[in-house]
């Protein structure tokens, strides 16, 4: 454990004082590092739960033995991952762990793309962005367990990022380096990586408009996501889940104390699609109030106020600040369709908040000009900001403006050159 914590931690000094130039990051990526590492070491051992961690650990102890263990695709992928490290460093689960703490400090690199992607105007630091992706309570204690949820959001928000990239710059290179990151989102994570194609099949279809010079309307986007709905629905249930699995998935979800909307079964499709926006709605703010009912319950529902606010300044800044519209189409339909998936067939708000917390990510995303906003009122009433400040100051002054209604929906062009 010594070992391959003292090496991570080598490679985030590196890498945040030789490769990503960024002080502030710098500054606050060291703190959190070592917190997942407290968490890890210290926390865990003591918490009543153990969640998924022996099977990975199986799986993992199998790998470099050279057995054979049955398990699902999606645990045999992050066990031989784990297996992996297992092979160079000490065999327990902490391992694992320890490189997910690094996972989860290095995800707000992409995310600092995609925020400044999805709005160019913020090319300043959003301080407020970076706490939220480092600190959040359940992430930062869920990343920091032996499992698969620190590699898999990580892998998927790199392959938005470098998705997008290669988009807005038109890179071949970047857009063939993607596919295989798709492969790995694909195999940790079959519904993110399906949820992936969608987003950039929507974010494609508007750049495809935009260069036939034809008028990006209410009907031709509603075309399109109609479209882009029917394939991902198709793609759903021929790839993931069959009619009869999705009642059986529902049923086996329905169990433990976590559980929300227990006993429900589809009767067809069209109950199915009946039900997805109500269910999706439960899948992102569960657990609601009265379904407290343990310490554990509580730690979670800490997270639903966290998501209500986000989810309203995600809706806010949209709603009254230039944005990429490639970018927005891109996020916007990765986190619908990805509510809906996980939402027709999560039945339990203790597996929930995991599957939920890379949408939480896309929330903060969209939500930045209105965390840089609170940031900038934070900073000026602490003292830290004087009044007129610097360049960087009256970037983040931009985000106040979110009040005054200037410039109401903009549109940002989709290349610098358009």
């Amino acid at each position: 454990m010594v070992v391959s914590a003292v090496l991570a931690s080598l490679f985030l000094l590196l890498l945040v004082t030789k490769w990503y130039d960024d002080h502030q990051y710098q500054f606050a990526v060291l703190p959190a590092f070592f917190g997942h590492l407290f968490v890890s070491i210290v926390v865990l051992p003591r918490l009543p739960y153990t969640w998924d961690i022996g099977q990975f650990d199986r799986v993992a102890s199998a790998f470099v033995s050279g057995e054979l263990v049955s398990a699902s695709s999606t645990v045999a992928t992050y066990g031989t991952f784990q297996g992996l490290l297992y092979v160079f460093f000490p065999s327990e689960p902490v391992t694992a762990a320890v490189f997910n703490g690094l996972f989860a400090v290095l995800v707000y690199i992409p995310v600092a793309y995609l925020y400044r992607s999805l709005y160019p105007w913020m090319s300043g630091h959003n301080y407020g962005v970076m706490a939220l992706i480092l600190y959040l309570p359940l992430p930062f204690l869920f990343f920091s367990l032996p499992m698969r949820d620190a590699l898999s959001a990580f892998s998927f928000i790199s392959f938005l990022a470098l998705g997008v990239y290669a988009l807005r710059e038109r890179d071949a290179a970047i857009g063939l380096a993607v596919v295989p990151l798709w492969g790995m989102v694909f195999l940790l994570r079959p519904e993110l990586g399906l949820v992936g194609l969608l987003g950039f099949g929507a974010a494609g279809s508007v750049k495809l408009i935009r260069a036939l010079e034809l008028e990006l309307s209410i009907p031709s986007l509603a075309v399109v996501l109609g479209g882009l709905g029917a394939l991902g629905f198709g793609l759903f249930a021929e790839v993931l889940y069959s009619f009869e699995r999705v009642n059986a998935e529902l049923a086996y979800r329905a169990q433990g104390g976590a559980v929300y909307l227990d006993g429900m079964q589809y009767g067809s499709w069209f109950d199915f699609l009946l039900a997805a926006p109500g269910r999706a709605i439960y899948f992102i703010f569960t657990p609601f109030p009265l379904h407290v009912e343990s310490v554990f319950h509580l730690l979670a529902f800490t997270a639903t106020p966290i998501v209500i606010v986000l989810f309203v300044s995600a809706i806010r800044s949209l709603y009254e600040c230039e944005f990429d519209e490639t970018v927005a189409v891109l996020l916007i339909v990765v986190f619908l369709t990805g509510s809906a998936g996980y939402g027709a067939i999560n039945s339990n708000f203790g597996t929930g908040v995991r599957h939920r917390m890379t949408l939480e990510f896309i929330l903060v995303v969209v939500a930045a000009p209105v965390i840089a906003r609170w940031e900038l009122l934070v900073r000026e009433w602490l003292g830290v900001v004087p009044r007129h400040g610097d360049e960087h100051d009256e970037q983040q002054r931009k985000a106040q403006k979110l009040d005054s209604h200037v410039e109401a929906r903009g549109e940002y062009p989709n290349e610098a050159g358009e």
